[in-house]
């Protein structure tokens, strides 16, 4: 992971979303700063809640040994670890190292701080306590300090080992003092390793591995995506230079040349315009956006060809100067006018009209209208069934919405007081930089 991702919350996908205020450090990287502090917070608290148990229970249970080194010596060995290891492991991960050579530095780290705090918890914790009870006048007539044992949780020891009295339960004189060292070195250490983050190497391990299975499967999916969007533009392409609709206009060319002329040259004009709006852009390398401006020209030119076809139809267009280099899905706008066309304007009897609109909603939504005044829902089968002429279907484009920009997009067709159906689109606002 790139030391400049590392400070980032993980995907929901890996923490999920069910962390308390004690574990919420969890949602960020093993060994991130937010990671280390998080967690500091969090068990500085309960550590806290401990050392005072283990001070009140001596100062009831012992208030004549004053048994001060071994409160220091178990502060330190749980304090420290505590506090170094994390940040080690943070320096660590800044280093951006292939995960291989991360995991052993940050393995040999832990092993190495531990190993560190074992020999000097063996060497060097008796004479400091030495030096602590003869500061503290906790010796006995040799001038050996007074042996103590802090008996936390449930602690199994024979009778020979200890001698019981009113206080605190001593050791006997004759308790080998290096295996007795040796032992409590030892459990120590496992403790300063799980302190210091020997634990959170699998939580690291995972997380890692979390990770790659995340970005392969988002990987699939944008491939996945980008064969969708292939195939549908390879579709599209077809159904518009199908035969039907080159027949049909050509059909209308041939019919008109004898009766008036001028339309029929109108009408190859037409095609031509709109063949040489849409193809470019069918045939492009499957960008997932391009402007409004490109997506106004093929509509006009696919409506002003219609018009040619059909004279009652009048057509309104309306884009703002300052919403011409707004991002916009390809294909889409002119499937909500093929559609207006199919379905609500050819069954209908009488002049027609079409308006296109392009709006700003709020300085962050971008809408794209295409109103009819045709048959409506109710004529010709319905608006909302098969798609017109492109072959794309509604339900097509609202996969492809949620595929581009998930609940930010919505595609809306309602049924007009006047009479037709409004289809209309909505978008986050972006503007294309390049296009501007």
């Amino acid at each position: 992971m790139p030391s400049f991702e590392l400070n980032q919350a993980l995907p929901a996908e890996i923490t999920g979303s069910a962390q308390g205020w004690l574990t919420r450090y969890r949602r960020y990287p093993v060994f991130s700063a937010p990671w280390v502090r998080g967690r500091t917070r969090a068990w500085s608290v309960l550590l806290m809640i401990f050392y005072a148990t283990m001070v009140l229970s001596a100062v009831i249970d012992a208030p004549d040994a004053r048994p001060l080194g071994g409160l220091a010596q178990l502060a330190l060995q749980l304090t420290l670890p505590f506090l170094i290891g994390p940040w080690l492991g943070y320096w660590v991960r800044r280093q951006a190292w292939p995960q291989r050579r991360e995991g052993f530095t940050l393995m040999a780290m832990m092993v190495v701080l531990v190993a560190t705090l074992f020999v000097l918890q063996f060497r060097y914790a008796e004479p400091a306590k030495q030096w602590i009870a003869e500061q503290m006048g906790t010796v006995d007539a040799s001038g050996k300090r007074k042996r103590y044992m802090l008996l936390i949780g449930i602690n199994v020891s024979s009778g020979d080992e200890l001698v019981h009295g009113s206080g605190t339960p001593k050791l006997r004189p004759g308790v080998d003092d290096a295996v007795l060292a040796a032992t409590n070195a030892t459990t120590s250490s496992l403790i300063s390793l799980w302190l210091a983050g020997g634990v959170a190497l699998i939580g690291w391990r995972r997380e890692r591995s979390a990770l790659a299975a995340l970005a392969q499967q988002q990987e699939l999916a944008r491939a996945k995506a980008a064969r969708r969007e292939a195939e549908l533009r390879l579709s599209v392409l077809a159904a518009q230079v199908e035969p039907h609709f080159l027949f049909n206009t050509l059909a209308s060319v041939r019919s008109a040349i004898a009766t008036d002329p001028p339309r029929a040259s109108a009408m190859i004009d037409g095609l031509v315009e709109y063949l040489r709006a849409a193809i470019p852009q069918l045939r492009s390398d499957g960008g997932a956006s391009t402007t409004v401006a490109s997506q106004f020209d093929i509509v006009r030119a696919y409506l002003g060809l219609m018009a040619a076809r059909m004279p009652r139809l009048q057509l309104q267009l309306q884009l703002p100067p300052e919403l011409a280099s707004a991002r916009c899905p390809p294909l889409m706008l002119i499937s909500l006018a093929e559609n207006a066309v199919k379905h609500g304007v050819e069954p209908k009897i009488g002049a027609a009209c079409i308006e296109v609109r392009a709006q700003c909603l709020d300085g962050a939504r971008l809408r794209l209208s295409v109103l009819d005044n045709g048959v409506g829902f109710g004529g010709a089968g319905g608006v909302g069934g098969s798609a017109a002429g492109s072959g794309l279907g509604l339900a097509n484009l609202r996969e492809r919405l949620a595929q581009l920009h998930g609940s930010q997009a919505k595609l809306t067709l309602e049924a007009r007081a006047s009479g037709g159906v409004a289809a209309t689109l909505e978008l986050p606002l972006e503007f294309d930089e390049t296009k501007e």
